[in-house]
């Protein structure tokens, strides 16, 4: 007996939106403007628009929200601001796969998706949770996508540049990514298991110059190892989230396309830092950067995997299940991208439905219609 065939919820019909005044009334008409004035400063005919992609696990609505709205704010760079849009997403596949905890010191160990699964599994994951998405919302709007995963781009010579150059800047940049204790970890893993230290307690910096870098670390089972890291893409670097970032950007501002970051709203307070890093580089300057709204649990709290596996996402009973886990939408990618087309316009079209955050009810009212 065959199964049945998916179907697509019939289209919603847009809803009332309030959304209160913002700071930006009266001088941003779209939120994709805040472009405009980097495209003044830089005159290009390209925008690149660059966005993360999790592999460690199904999206959720708010990670499916942010990169629909990348697609939609490529496609008003094109019809405002006159420029040839692309989008690039990088896959994430440094996330944690598996973790141990060393018994007599209590050290996290942690092997990476890259390193547990291997490229063609990592293929593989990204193409089950987003390629159906993209390649509808690709359809939809007519931006073009590329997906890049974290280790083919850590490899490149611009990456390992910009990385070598960080370390240049250290004493002071260490105090900008955490100023709290100046502690910012580089993990390199063990080259015969692909296992390392997550928080970098043994990693010792040897020396570096332009050209290179030395670490020495230990591996819980094979012990002292050392490791270069070097612009021909030799050794695997392990970096702590603002740093990976701060290196990303710095790398994308080489592109001849004017780079545009697109990142969730809660990335607000991190880029803060990010902006501070970037003063460390002598005529250096931060990418253009729009935050996109965040989908929220009841408690006002956004959706999050560790929330949703700890228990403490606080979900109203109106969530239905492929909110939390976009694998499970009942019907097909292009009948999910459409929903989400839809939705994301509506966000759109005043900077203040935009930049502001959602429940899971309110979308779901949205959804529904009026009445």
């Amino acid at each position: 007996m065959s199964s049945p065939v998916p179907h697509d919820p019939e289209p919603p019909i847009p809803a009332a939106l309030v959304s209160p005044v913002n700071v930006t009334a009266g001088a941003v008409e779209h939120s994709v403007d805040v472009v405009r004035p980097r495209l003044r400063a830089r005159p290009s005919r390209r925008v690149a628009l660059y966005a993360g992609v999790q592999i460690n696990g199904a999206p959720h609505l708010g990670t499916d929200v942010m990169q629909t709205a990348a697609f939609l704010l490529a496609r008003s760079a094109r019809d405002r601001l006159g420029v040839r849009p692309a989008l690039r997403f990088g896959a994430l596949d440094n996330a944690p796969h598996d973790t141990r905890v060393c018994p007599r010191t209590g050290t996290t160990y942690t092997r990476s998706y890259h390193h547990a699964l291997g490229p063609a599994r990592i293929e593989e994951l990204v193409k089950r949770f987003y390629g159906g998405l993209f390649d509808a919302l690709t359809a939809l709007t007519g931006v073009p996508y590329t997906v890049e995963t974290y280790t083919r781009q850590q490899r490149t010579p611009a990456f390992r540049e910009e990385f070598l150059a960080s370390l240049g800047q250290w004493e002071r940049l260490r105090w900008t990514l955490a100023p709290s204790s100046g502690q910012v970890p580089v993990s390199v893993p063990c080259p015969e298991c692909g296992w390392l230290q997550k928080s970098g307690e043994h990693t010792e910096l040897l020396d570096a110059d332009g050209r290179r870098a030395r670490f020495a670390a230990l591996c819980l089972d094979h012990g002292r190892y050392e490791t270069d890291v070097r612009p021909d893409g030799q050794g695997w670097l392990g970096l702590s989230t603002l740093h990976r970032n701060l290196v990303k950007e710095r790398l994308a501002d080489r592109d001849e396309a004017l780079p545009v970051v697109v990142k969730g709203a809660d990335w607000a307070a991190g880029c803060r830092l990010l902006d501070e890093a970037f003063l460390c580089f002598p005529d250096s300057r931060p990418p253009a950067r729009v935050f996109t709204p965040v989908v929220l649990s009841a408690s006002g709290a956004k959706l999050s995997k560790s929330l949703m596996r700890e228990g403490g996402a606080a979900l109203s009973p109106d969530t239905p299940p492929w909110m939390l886990d976009a694998t499970r939408w009942p019907g097909t990618p292009e009948g999910y991208a459409a929903l989400l087309h839809r939705l994301v316009s509506l966000m759109l079209s005043e900077p203040r439905h935009f930049e502001r955050g959602y429940t899971t009810s309110e979308i779901a009212r949205l959804i529904a219609g009026p009445g």
